[in-house]
């Protein structure tokens, strides 16, 4: 277990190596550049579904391990901001699962920005509207909050709101879903800067693939006009 358990983590953070630098260079920023960063920062930084719509059930739970990667869409603003080349932004961090009563499961995360001293808190709730069955798809709702913190020059906070619809086959659970961000992010007082709102609508679209109690998911997601690769191993019971 413990071979295993290690085995995912370094999958992980392979994947979610890429890191940028939360530090401000510049001492004299312009909002322009904050609210440009600000975009890219909130899409990688929202929470990520990771999952069909199908419930866990009263019995279930899992744990696990992921990574994100987050193409940057406005290079300059960082570089002006922070002095470096940032093309992406990467996560690693640990999750974990329970299944409630009526359809209901609940999670945490943890994760941190390689690179950094960004670190990520969050939790869900979703809601199996239809479980799904042999011949029809499940449908679900899922609402969730994540805090960015460690940071002295930038914090940030991210709401989502999105529906997934999923039909299970033997060892693979194909999934699709869209939604709404809501997001904030602040500097340090001393810029000057005022606080940025980023609203963002995301599609998104997966697979979960299961042998025994192990689970991969790998997922795409479109955040506004952001690329996002998302990717989970983790085991299930």
């Amino acid at each position: 277990m413990r071979r295993l358990l290690a085995t995912i983590s370094l999958s992980a953070v392979a994947l979610g190596a890429q890191a940028a630098d939360f530090g401000f260079s510049n001492l004299n920023p312009l909002q322009s550049d904050f609210r440009n960063v600000s975009e890219d920062v909130i899409a990688a930084i929202s929470a990520k579904p990771l999952g069909p719509a199908t419930p866990d059930g009263i019995t279930g739970f899992s744990v696990g391990t992921y990574a994100t990667y987050t193409k940057t869409q406005n290079r300059d603003s960082w570089k002006r901001l922070t002095n470096d080349d940032v093309d992406a932004v990467g996560t690693v961090g640990v999750n974990a699962r329970k299944g409630l009563p009526f359809g209901l499961d609940i999670g945490a995360q943890y994760a941190q920005v390689p690179g950094t001293d960004a670190k990520l808190y969050g939790g869900e709730v979703r809601w199996a509207i239809l479980d799904g069955s042999v011949a029809t798809p499940a449908l679900g709702i899922r609402g969730s909050y994540i805090k960015l913190t460690g940071e002295n020059d930038l914090k940030a906070d991210a709401k989502t709101l999105d529906a997934t619809i999923s039909k299970g086959f033997p060892f693979v659970t194909p999934y699709a879903g869209a939604g709404y961000v809501w997001g904030t992010t602040k500097s340090d007082p001393k810029y000057g800067l005022q606080d940025v709102d980023v609203n963002k609508t995301r599609f998104f679209v997966g697979a979960r693939l299961s042998l025994a109690f192990l689970q991969l998911t790998p997922e795409y997601e479109r955040v506004g006009n952001h690329d996002v690769y998302n990717l989970r191993l983790s085991l299930g019971f």
